[in-house]
């Protein structure tokens, strides 16, 4: 075991799994990459939690899902260590598109997004808010020998049931009513919507290869100000070359969480289904009510009517 990892397995969880190193070490929780004794060739991802709550929280929602489609599958729990242990992916989306250009990024973005809204159909079946997702909590699998390849979603620490006041802020992929939450210190209950917003900024990572925003400067009053008014999230869209998928995210990001596109109305537009683009713009919108007037305007005035749009 290397010198690097700072927790040592006991009874149970000794005799069947050895640390190969430390993966990565967080506030709540510390994870490890292991293996089987008696095959090593099988890696698995060991959690150690830092408190009850955590490994409680994750423990309930995992054998919640299990069995689910797209959603990182738990092997063994052992509760007098607050250790989890599940399958271990090879890398995650934040990885996976850092090495891929435009072209690359466009060839591969179906099936990545079909397998992240497979995720997000289980999680809602469940009646479960991820409340974190993010490109870095989604992670690419390979099962039976290689032979079955999937992406899924991970970490599940922070999820919790819906309509339940709580919701965990990754802060450059939350919600900004979860940001405004936290700056008034009121509770907020948690809602699909939340992880539709975090959906929408993933989308935009898959269109762009970029962050909408790094978190780097979230001390500043002004840019929390700017998230939470929502129009943070209206200057960039300029850098989505599709149109199409620019007014998808855009939905998404609405800052008013009863007009933020739903999963059931995403999994419609041409943008999921793959249909003919040649109408796809028109009919999207006519769902959410704009004239077309505002449409002819869409058409001739892409970046103005952006402007004028997604700040309402």
């Amino acid at each position: 075991m290397s010198d690097k990892c700072t927790i040592e397995l006991k009874d149970k969880a000794k005799e069947r799994y050895e640390i190969k190193r430390s993966f990565n070490y967080g506030k709540e929780l510390n994870v490890y990459k292991a293996y089987e004794r008696n095959n090593t060739n099988i890696h698995y991802v060991i959690k150690s939690y830092k408190t009850k709550e955590g490994f409680e929280r994750e423990l309930q929602m995992l054998k919640e899902l299990s069995g689910a489609k797209n959603i990182t599958q738990m092997v063994d729990n052992y509760p007098e260590q607050s250790i989890i242990v599940c399958e271990c992916a090879l890398y995650d989306l934040e990885t996976f598109l850092g090495h891929q250009d435009y072209i690359q990024r466009h060839e591969e973005k179906g099936n990545i997004i079909k397998d992240i809204v497979s995720g997000l159909l289980e999680l809602q079946k469940h009646n479960i808010v991820h409340t974190e997702l993010s490109p870095g909590n989604i992670m690419f699998f390979q099962e039976n020998n290689g032979c079955v390849e999937s992406w899924k979603l991970i970490d599940f620490d922070t999820a919790c049931f819906a309509s339940s006041y709580y919701a965990k802020i990754k802060m450059n992929y939350s919600a900004p009513e979860v940001i405004r939450a936290q700056e008034e210190g009121i509770e907020i209950k948690a809602d699909f919507s939340m992880d539709m917003f975090s959906f929408g900024l993933v989308l935009y990572f898959i269109e762009t290869g970029r962050h909408y925003w790094d978190g780097w400067d979230i001390e500043n009053e002004e840019v929390k100000r700017e998230i939470i008014s929502g129009n943070k999230y209206s200057s960039l869209l300029q850098n989505i070359r599709d149109q199409n998928s620019c007014w998808i995210i855009k939905s998404l990001l609405v800052k008013d969480i009863s007009h933020r596109m739903k999963l059931d109305r995403f999994m419609r537009t041409p943008y999921y289904t793959g249909e003919s683009k040649s109408t796809n713009v028109k009919n999207f919108e006519s769902d959410y009510e704009i004239n077309e007037e505002l449409f002819q305007l869409y058409q001739s005035k892409f970046t103005q009517l952006l402007k004028n749009i997604i700040t309402k």
